[in-house]
């Protein structure tokens, strides 16, 4: 996904979320589950001070309470990221850990660094 896309910042959301939740369950297609698992030992290697790494399961896109990836609109305390895949959340997460994430400052982009404004973001997305 592109940074001009409306939905990278729920996007990137996501995956900051997802790399600050300590032992959250991350739901995967069937297809996904080799794929997530290496991102949790990519987790295990970047971020050595976390003990509580997320555990995988199938089911849909996303960590129920935090975000969801495609599907249906979820409660607004979840980051939605309609029409996004595994592959595109996939690449988020390691580029964030690429850069240090959560231990690095600025390192996370736009939207980091204030309070997320769910009910904002979905009236950009035009669905």
């Amino acid at each position: 996904m592109d940074m001009s896309d409306e939905r990278w910042q729920s996007l990137r959301e996501a995956a900051r979320r997802f790399l600050k939740a300590d032992g959250c369950v991350l739901q995967v297609s069937i297809d996904n589950v080799t794929d997530a698992h290496k991102v949790v030992q990519a987790i295990a290697d970047n971020i050595p001070s976390k003990i509580n790494l997320p555990t995988i399961i199938e089911g849909e896109l996303g960590v129920d309470g935090l975000f969801r990836i495609g599907g249906d609109e979820p409660s607004l305390k979840s980051c939605w990221v309609p029409g996004g895949t595994y592959e595109e959340f996939e690449e988020q997460v390691f580029d964030l850990l690429e850069a240090g994430y959560p231990g690095c400052v600025g390192c996370a982009g736009p939207g980091a660094e204030g309070v997320w404004d769910e009910k904002s973001r979905r009236a950009n997305f035009s669905t």
